[in-house]
């Protein structure tokens, strides 16, 4: 079965004009077969065009969000670069201060030391056992000079 097809309002005023045999070898005849195979080649370029144009456009758009996941990974790591730096700071202050606690809790031992020997020698000369507070006395001393040389 035959078909006309393409048949505008030209060619349907020459055959009105010259009349139908003319007018026939202009027109274009197609069977269905051809038709629906120049059709469907035109749908799938149409589809192909905009299957394209589609793809482009993600294409683009997943740039658009990669640099923005970029930029934001960029701002993570300094966040975590400054994080890190205050981090290590406030743990060598965490070092100072414990080594600075350890030296008062020496220096806190000592002194109490000493005022345990200070208190033994006054009950000893109340007591009147002015040996024995002799004796701490020079104890007293001596822990005194060997914390100085230290």
């Amino acid at each position: 079965m035959t078909l006309l097809v393409n048949v505008n309002k030209y060619y349907m005023k020459k055959r009105e004009r010259v009349g139908c045999a003319k007018a026939l070898r202009w027109v274009k005849f197609f069977t269905l077969s051809e038709r629906r195979r120049r059709q469907s080649s035109r749908r799938r370029v149409w589809k192909r065009r905009f299957v394209n144009k589609r793809m482009v456009t993600k294409l683009m758009q997943l740039k658009v969000e990669m640099e923005e996941v970029r930029e934001q990974q960029i701002c993570i790591k300094e966040g975590q670069r400054k994080v890190k730096e205050k981090f290590e700071a406030v743990e060598s202050e965490c070092r100072n201060l414990h080594a600075e606690t350890m030296i008062i809790m020496k220096q806190s031992a000592c002194t109490r030391l000493r005022l345990c020997i200070m208190f033994q020698i006054l009950k000893a000369r109340e007591n009147n056992d002015f040996a024995k507070a002799a004796a701490l006395t020079q104890a007293l001393r001596e822990l005194i000079a060997q914390q100085n040389q230290n």
